[in-house]
């Protein structure tokens, strides 16, 4: 048994039921996070590309859109407050 695991396990034994239950779920789920296999280098560049191309139809839209004549509308009077 590791340090870590003989740390985790003594500590187990001195918390409360409740929070030692908690504690177990939280390790659990560190575990499961890290048990989930990392993308291949193939998957990850296919991924990276679908990323840019969808930036790319956005900058394209964007740029097929004329700002001419945007305005801001208008934002309404500022409201005033008396002083405490």
């Amino acid at each position: 048994m590791t340090a870590i695991a003989h740390r985790l396990d003594r500590k187990l034994q001195t918390l409360p039921p409740n929070r030692a239950a908690s504690v177990e779920k939280l390790v659990a789920d560190v575990l499961d996070f890290v048990d989930v296999s990392p993308q291949s280098d193939a998957e990850r560049a296919e991924a990276i590309e679908a990323h840019r191309a969808h930036w790319r139809r956005m900058d394209a839209m964007l740029e097929e859109l004329d700002w001419s004549d945007f305005e801001r509308p208008d934002q309404g009077v500022e409201e005033t407050r008396e002083d405490f």
